[in-house]
């Protein structure tokens, strides 16, 4: 992308089609990546013209490529799952993410834990945003336990956009995001944006009651879910 009007046109041009619509939140929703066969039987399309929507879904930066060799060997499929690319589209252009940038790499400077004030903010913020969109923890019984949260949280996360699934191991649960909600900046500065993200979810879960999220040891993108006052 040469200028602000190119990533216009290219995600206009991916955008412009219904069908092709259809196409990238089928893609967006499923588990596995997808080939084209599969999008194609899914839809009653031919594969030649899947193939073209796919493309053009791609080069418009809101899919990308996998290659995936078979336990058969030969050519590797080629495959079609969501973007990590981070689209934005204002007009005029907004420069929220160099203002992220700045932030996050002053804060990240001082060089010690993230700031008690940062944590706060975040899980204000997270509580804020979960009562605007009439979460789905709030609705739950009182008493509700870990895994009935843990199914509204997953409502919650699947209607912000993002994929996340649950799972109990060892008497606890575990919730694993598949996809972050500060994309790019979670792998630049992961100490700081993991947190705000974990203090964030813990404001969501405020809605429920007193609910813990604690940082899984083996998988950064894993949160483990515990009955509890928040600490921070």
């Amino acid at each position: 992308m040469r200028t602000y009007s190119d990533h216009i046109a290219r995600v206009s041009t991916a955008l412009a089609d219904p069908t092709r619509r259809e196409i990238m939140e089928h893609v967006l929703n499923s588990d596995d990546p997808l080939s084209v066969r599969e999008v194609a039987e899914h839809f009653g399309l031919h594969v030649n013209a899947v193939r073209i929507h796919l493309e053009k879904l791609v080069k418009g930066g809101l899919l990308r490529v996998v290659r995936r060799r078979g336990g058969r060997g030969g050519r590797p499929a080629f495959l079609y799952r969501a973007s990590d690319e981070d689209l934005e589209l204002h007009l005029p252009p907004r420069r929220y993410k160099l203002l992220a940038e700045v932030l996050a790499q002053g804060i990240s400077s001082l060089r010690e834990e993230t700031p008690p004030s940062v944590a706060r903010e975040a899980f204000r913020c997270g509580r804020e945003e979960a009562i605007r969109s009439a979460s789905p923890l709030a609705y739950l019984p009182p008493g509700a336990g870990a895994v009935e949260v843990a199914k509204a949280w997953m409502d919650e996360v699947s209607g912000g956009g993002l994929k996340a699934d649950y799972k109990e191991a060892g008497g606890r649960v575990e919730v694993t995001f598949h996809s972050c909600p500060f994309g790019e900046f979670s792998r630049r500065y992961p100490g700081l944006v993991c947190e705000i993200h974990r203090c964030q979810e813990e404001g969501f879960l405020s809605l429920a009651g007193e609910w813990r999220v604690t940082a899984s040891e083996e998988d950064a993108c894993t949160f483990v879910l515990e009955a509890g006052p928040q600490k921070r």
